[in-house]
């Protein structure tokens, strides 16, 4: 069986405490066999809105924007920070579009998981769903509650 980098190990538990103590170390090893890391260089696209999205992003270092587009202009609607993900709505969903335009504002270090081996892993192991699919909700919830946050002041 692979072993996963010690070196990732070690930046995944750092940035994704609680997820990698929930998991165990022998599920950490599983899932993070199938990652691979990106180093990304500032003001780069990482996903465009309504593309196709093939990876769940894992930031470990680095500040990215979230934006849509609104009549050909650019919003920016969040800040992803390290220990947050990206392209979970797209996998989650199914449609494996993307639904903001993430990019870069400082140099960035994501942990990608290609989508099919995110689902096999779901599939296959209870565990590491149980844990992911949890976090996914709980992200989900926050990034709406900030949203509905930040609607609030201009519907008055």
């Amino acid at each position: 069986m692979k072993t996963a980098d010690a070196s990732l190990i070690a930046a995944f538990e750092a940035r994704f405490p609680v997820i990698a103590q929930e998991l165990g170390p022998d599920n950490l090893d599983v899932l993070l066999e199938g990652a691979t890391v990106q180093e990304v260089a500032p003001n780069r696209i990482v996903i465009r809105d309504r593309m196709p999205v093939d990876f769940l992003y894992f930031v470990l270092d680095g500040t990215l924007a979230a934006s849509i587009e609104i009549d050909k202009q650019s919003k920016k609607v969040g800040t992803i920070q390290p220990g947050e993900w990206m392209g979970e709505i797209s996998v989650l969903s199914g449609e494996f579009l993307a639904s903001a335009t993430i990019t870069t504002e400082t140099p960035c270090k994501l942990m990608r998981l290609h989508h099919l081996t995110f689902e096999k892993l779901i599939t296959e192991n209870e565990a590491i769903a149980q844990v992911l699919l949890q976090h996914f909700i709980d992200l989900m919830a926050k990034r709406l509650r900030a949203s509905n946050a930040a609607a609030a002041p201009q519907a008055e």
